[in-house]
């Protein structure tokens, strides 16, 4: 059976990721042995800090997969960025690097960014052709929901496009994206409390309101990877 991780720092020496490829070996074993098939390499994209470009990505990962053939582990790897939502993003839509064939653009949504930015980058990604997938939208807390077991479906996931955002920014800015077909990719850790126990509860709750559409690991080391038997458990149960 296929297992996919949608979001992974995986490669060597491109982020903040693993910083040797042995490294990488031994977190591409652990996910082998999670039960993981493919895994889409998306190393960040931000502008001064981890700015390499998409040649060194795709570089990298042919190395790397090289690598993972000759020590017998199989996983596919599958090219992708974390692109971050900022001033720059326009530029590097351009001629962005997809995760693998398919058409998701991965956007990282930073909490100090302005509500309407959101929705300006996702729209033109969309009109591009190409579909925002949002990363560990559980970490943010413009994408927050309250946990009110009996609110109105009609209320969240209404048409309020051009709408006057009220005291529901939130659920607004999460009804836009969910109406124009976003992606969202859930962390699998967020459901074992590695990210506190607010990112926890709003993981819970967007599963059980059906938000997420991919789960990744956002693997950054080895010493992560050992866990990765536990949160896969979670998610199964």
């Amino acid at each position: 059976m296929k297992r996919s991780d949608w979001h992974c720092h995986l490669l060597p020496g491109i982020d903040d990721g693993p910083s040797t490829i042995d490294e990488a070996t031994e977190m591409a074993m652990a996910l082998q042995k999670a039960g993981f098939t493919e895994v889409y390499c998306t190393p960040h994209l931000i502008k001064g800090s981890y700015d390499a470009d998409d040649d060194a990505v795709l570089s990298s990962l042919a190395v790397l997969q090289k690598k993972l053939q000759k020590e017998n582990i199989e996983l596919n790897l599958i090219s992708g960025r974390e692109y971050y939502l900022d001033e720059f993003i326009f530029d590097y839509l351009k001629k962005p690097l997809t995760m693998g064939d398919t058409r998701y653009i991965m956007m990282e949504i930073p909490n100090h960014i302005p509500l309407k930015f959101i929705q300006e980058v996702s729209f033109r990604i969309k009109c591009k052709g190409f579909i925002p997938m949002i990363a560990h939208p559980e970490r943010c807390h413009h994408l927050a929901l309250p946990e009110t077991p009996k609110t109105s479906w009609a209320k969240i996931f209404g048409s309020l496009i051009g709408k006057k955002e009220s005291g529901s920014n939130q659920q607004n800015v999460l009804n836009y994206l969910v109406s124009i077909g976003c992606a969202f990719q859930a962390n699998m850790g967020s459901f074992a409390g590695w990210y506190g126990a607010n990112v926890k509860k709003q993981a819970r709750l967007m599963r059980e309101r059906n938000i997420f559409t991919h789960y990744g690991t956002d693997l950054h080391s080895n010493s992560a990877a050992q866990h990765l038997p536990k949160i896969v458990k979670i998610l199964e149960d």
